[in-house]
């Protein structure tokens, strides 16, 4: 039989067929045998005739054809083809089609009546006749020679005379196509002929899956199994139909009912609040126009003939509603939260034109994170055969252009566009043409990682050839309409020009910053400050790759609480492979940033072994904090001294670590001063970037202290600073202030200091939103007896409007007065006296909480801090290495 068809568009109807021929070939099959004229049965049909056997030549269907819809009564009638042929030919045919027999007799198409019965099975009411189509029960074809018919399976039947009805019960849902077509021989008096160039490609259904592809085959073998539940059932799908919903998403079928069944119902999973469903059906012949019967509060367009993807978006779209467009493949399926993640995407500026997803085939690994145009016009899916979660996918971006299996677009901007160029019909570099006109606008086409989807893929397409050869050639017409865009900034395609091209406009400088771990909020450690220099980076208009490299195992759910979605995070990579991801980016960076004392070692060594990998890379140093200070510090406290040689050995050592950076940052004046006077240029300072707060609740109100911090260690400041206050100092607190409470707030990874709670200590645990916990608390204490750096907990404490009280250290580190910014005391019972006053004394209370957040407002200013970061890599970028 010739069936000839290109490749599809992903289950939505993208085929195109070659013209008919006049000397197309004649389909023929043969029936299984038959009864003889005596009425003798054959064992392989349970079809009696009382005609003689005849040939059946009508189109061929696929053995494994899709079961048959459930339970009907259904009224066989002839409509002659001479008299009635508006009527009688399936109007999924062309208009030019034509039938012939070679007998004298007219040929005729055999109509079903569908019969709806009410609650009584014994009165017929409401009889509804429609053509029998190969979009539902196959192509019947019959003369006029006086039919028979006979029972298959449950048939009440009866011969009629010529011209009159023949009344039949079949429980179709137990009968498959083969059935219905020995009941098309069986009614048939004479056989007749269909060309096969009069039909069109959609009649024989696709196959399931590519040969040799076992993971389509058993995707294709579940969804079907799935279909046939639902359908085996009454049950319906029920979308919202909305008079004005927020969203509409837009889907193109043709054929692959089973693939479109699980599309719909990854909707139903986690729908988004607002939207409703516009679906174009393109002629499809499978189980699909049984589908669409089932769903409740969609709109539905059926096209006579398969218009192909591209007319059938843009159909689509003029039947939308929602101030959204998802223009949405059917061979997707969506995994929980995607659709709201896109939303808040697009919302999120209104420069935003578009809004893609990270799609995943069914073998697990990656199809693209955002595509790339390059300069003649072809196009590169950014990580096709990646897995899904590699870091380099994890990222949001603008990009060229997303995908249109998932392709997110405002409705006003659509139609201000025309929708898709039909140029490029029937598919493939519509979405491309679209996002790129969209960049023509100034609006941007951005990749979301977290809307996530798989994908089947080419799942309507009969050669992979066919749909490659519609790719080429509209990569010329891509090419051709946007020449001046692709020749003034798009890159020439080459494997090493991947990296740049996978960003749109990709000419900023770039930042490989260096830290521990990612920077978590209830982390401590100069955790926020880290937050703060990464989201400066971006404003600053950076790119900026995070590499953890002590700790680089975490949760990609946590990452994105703490760090911005821009952001490239190089989770599972750590110091082990530093080296090789440094080599296979060489060239990428501008500025590498190195936080803390240990990382900057690691580095240092790295520099001198492989220092081809660092070539043309500015190194800036953060310090952080001297944590040789606070190490010397904290082994005074504890009766582990060292000498005064060892303690400048110490220092010394860290403090060289400077010397191949070409810009060092410090935390504050006084530790700038440490390097300078060490003979380290190029110094920076860098504090906190903080704005004021104050939390409402006034003095009256509040009650209980205070302390925010994580305790890593038992050896830790914070460690020393709780055993030292719950120890010494709260005990005279619980005696002066009735119903005393001390909250302490952040992770504890120390049983010692868990053991501490009691009745009037609580131990909170790391908190989420601290606003509440300011709000609440009328003191907090900062009993620090050894640290290095800048107090951030004090900072932000005072930026809540709580005023402090210290120790003497707190008050040098920050260069805050005493009496005025804040109280100190340094011995366990002056500090408890200090707490006392400061909580009973309202307007000592107001007038440190007003001082402070004027401190806070010059000393944190986030204005201040972006400057000082800017001067720094400008610095760095004009500078040799210290």
């Amino acid at each position: 039989m010739a069936w000839e068809s290109l490749a599809g568009r992903d289950a939505s109807g993208a085929a195109t067929t070659r013209p008919p021929t006049a000397d197309a070939p004649v389909s023929t099959i043969r029936p299984p045998s038959r009864a003889t004229q005596s009425g003798g049965a054959s064992q392989s049909s349970s079809v009696k005739a009382t005609t003689s056997p005849v040939a059946c030549r009508i189109p061929a269907f696929r053995a494994a054809a899709a079961p048959l819809p459930g339970p009907s009564t259904w009224t066989i009638a002839p409509a002659l083809a001479s008299s009635r042929r508006n009527a009688a030919v399936p109007s999924v045919l062309p208009s030019s089609t034509t039938i012939s027999s070679p007998g004298a007799a007219p040929c005729c198409l055999w109509r079903l009546s569908r019969a709806r019965r009410s609650d009584d099975s014994r009165s017929r009411v409401g009889t509804t006749t429609e053509t029998l189509s190969m979009r539902r029960l196959g192509y019947l074809l019959a003369a006029t020679a006086a039919p028979s018919c006979a029972g298959i399976g449950r048939v009440e039947s009866c011969r009629p005379p010529r011209g009159q009805t023949c009344l039949m019960r079949v429980d179709w849902r137990k009968r498959s196509l083969d059935l219905t077509l020995r009941l098309a021989d069986a009614l048939q008096g004479r056989s007749f002929k269909v060309r096969a160039s009069s039909r069109i490609a959609s009649a024989l259904p696709p196959s399931p899956a590519p040969a040799g592809d076992p993971v389509k085959s058993a995707a294709t073998a579940a969804a079907m199994a799935r279909l046939d539940a639902f359908l085996s059932e009454d049950a319906e799908l029920s979308f919202p139909s909305e008079a004005d919903p927020e969203l509409s998403i837009l889907l193109v079928t043709f054929n692959r009912a089973e693939l479109t069944f699980e599309c719909l119902q990854s909707i139903c999973v986690q729908p988004p609040r607002s939207y409703e469903v516009v679906i174009v059906d393109n002629a499809s012949i499978d189980r699909t126009p049984v589908l669409l019967d089932r769903l409740r509060g969609v709109t539905i367009r059926r096209n006579q003939v398969n218009a192909h993807f591209l007319a059938g978006a843009n159909l689509a779209a003029r039947h939308a509603r929602g101030r959204f467009l998802l223009l949405l493949n059917n061979d997707v399926r969506l995994l929980p939260g995607s659709i709201e993640s896109a939303l808040r995407t697009i919302r999120a500026s209104p420069s935003i034109g578009a809004v893609g997803g990270r799609i995943v085939l069914l073998d697990g690994t990656l199809q693209e994170a955002g595509s790339i145009v390059w300069r003649d016009g072809s196009c590169l899916g950014y990580g096709r055969g990646g897995h899904p979660q590699d870091p380099a996918f994890m990222f949001a971006r603008d990009v060229d252009f997303c995908s249109g299996a998932f392709l997110l677009t405002p409705r006003s901007l659509f139609e201000a566009l025309g929708g898709f160029d039909p140029t490029f019909s029937p598919a493939y570099g519509e979405e491309a043409d679209y996002c790129l006109r969209l960049w023509d606008r100034g609006l941007r086409v951005v990749y979301d990682p977290d809307a996530v989807m798989f994908h089947y893929e080419f799942a309507s397409s009969s050669s992979m050839a066919d749909a490659i050869g519609l790719q080429r050639n509209n990569q010329e017409i891509l090419r051709r309409k946007h020449r001046a865009r692709l020749e003034g900034c798009h890159h020439v395609p080459d494997p090493a020009r991947v990296l740049a091209a996978r960003t749109h406009g990709d000419r900023g400088p770039r930042v490989l910053f260096v830290d521990d771990r990612i920077p978590r909020a209830t982390f401590g450690s100069g955790s926020p400050r880290t937050r703060s220099i990464v989201a400066g980076l971006l404003d600053l208009g950076y790119f900026v790759t995070f590499y953890p490299l002590t700790e680089p195992l975490d949760d990609w759910t946590r990452v994105r609480r703490t760090l911005p979605r821009e952001v490239e995070v190089m989770l599972g990579y750590g110091a082990a492979r530093f080296a090789e991801f440094l080599a296979g980016r060489r060239g990428h960076y501008d500025v590498l940033l190195v936080s803390r004392p240990h990382n900057m070692a690691f580095i240092g060594e790295l520099m001198a072994s492989h220092p081809g990998a660092f070539s043309g890379l500015k190194v800036v140093y953060d310090a952080e904090a001297i944590y040789s200070l606070r190490e010397l510090a904290g082994g005074r406290l504890r009766g582990d001294p060292v000498t005064s040689r060892q303690a400048e050995a110490l220092l010394a050592e860290e403090l060289d670590l400077a010397r191949a950076a070409h810009r060092v940052i410090a935390v504050s004046p006084a530790e700038a001063r440490r390097f300078r006077d060490h003979g380290i240029p190029g110094v920076g300072i860098l504090g906190h970037a903080l704005a004021p707060v104050p939390t409402p609740r006034p003095f009256a109100h509040r009650t209980g202290f205070l302390f925010v911090g994580s305790v890593h260690e038992p050896t830790s400041p914070n460690a020393d600073s709780l055993q030292w206050f719950i120890g010494q100092a709260w005990p005279l607190i619980e005696a002066s202030v009735e119903g005393a409470r001390f909250d302490v707030a952040g992770e504890n990874h120390a049983r010692e200091i868990g053991a501490l709670a009691n009745g009037s200590v609580r131990m909170l645990g790391p908190v989420a939103d601290l606003t509440p916990v300011y709000d609440s608390h009328r003191i907090f204490v900062a009993p620090t007896r050894f640290a290095a750096g800048l107090p951030h907990k004090v900072h932000e404490a005072a930026a809540h409007g709580l005023p402090v009280v210290a120790t003497p250290l707190i008050a040098e580190q920050l260069g805050w007065r005493a009496g005025a910014e804040l109280l100190t005391a340094e011995t366990p019972r002056a500090f408890a006296e200090t707490c006392v006053q400061l909580y009973n004394d309202a307007s000592l209370w107001a007038e440190l909480r007003a001082n402070a957040l004027r401190r806070v407002e010059s000393d944190c200013s986030p204005g201040l801090f972006l400057g000082s970061l800017r001067r720094i890599l400008d610095d760095a970028g004009k500078g040799a290495a210290t």
